[in-house]
């Protein structure tokens, strides 16, 4: 399979710190960013979701001023803290989470 090279420009510490991440599963910048690039095109889109911030979500979505949003999204995290509280919203952040 033939190859290019692409060059690209980020910051220090981002690099830095995307290195010692992949290095701790195993991975190069080159794999991963193949890797990347594949599911782009698997998925014929971004393989992550992108999300606006909770006010703008709420502008757009809802039709509500910047003020009614910035509500909104605090009485959404609000409510998320709560269930996260009581067990009735659990964060997955490991594998282990997702044990019962």
């Amino acid at each position: 399979m033939a190859t290019v090279q692409i060059r690209t420009r980020i910051d220090r510490n981002l690099k830095k710190k995307s290195d010692a991440v992949l290095k701790n599963i195993g991975l190069d910048t080159g794999s991963y960013v193949s890797m990347a690039l594949s599911q782009l095109v698997n998925r014929r889109g971004l393989p992550f979701a992108v999300m606006e911030p909770d006010a703008a979500y709420f502008v757009n979505e809802y039709g509500l001023n910047p003020d009614e949003a910035a509500k909104a999204g605090a009485i959404m995290k609000s409510e998320s803290a709560q269930a996260r509280r009581t067990g009735k919203l659990r964060e997955i952040t490991a594998a282990d989470d997702l044990a019962p």
